[in-house]
């Protein structure tokens, strides 16, 4: 696994969110996706990382986004598309 397809797959699990809410918006490494500017609700944030989990176990990956240190660190991983994806690939020691 590398950094493109960590993208992918985040971008695509995003993208089909968004299509299914009717939520028209543009997916970049900087669309955040909590705080103010957010494009999903708290659920919505939910439901993607149970999808992004499983499709990453559908490409033989196991890993899980809810661990205490990303939900207890004082710069969240959730804050943009771009954060989520570093946040994976630290946890896949991908260098980045």
């Amino acid at each position: 696994m590398d950094t493109k397809k960590i993208e992918e797959i985040v971008y695509s699990v995003i993208r089909d969110y968004c299509k299914n809410n009717n939520i028209e918006t543009e997916i970049s490494k900087d669309t955040p996706l909590i705080g103010s500017n957010r494009i999903m609700t708290s659920l919505g944030l939910v439901n993607v990382i149970v999808d992004i989990e499983t499709a990453f176990l559908d490409e033989g990956t196991e890993i899980t986004l809810t661990s205490e240190s990303a939900m207890s660190g004082r710069i969240s991983p959730f804050r943009s598309v771009g954060s989520l994806c570093y946040f994976i690939g630290h946890q896949l020691g991908i260098e980045q």
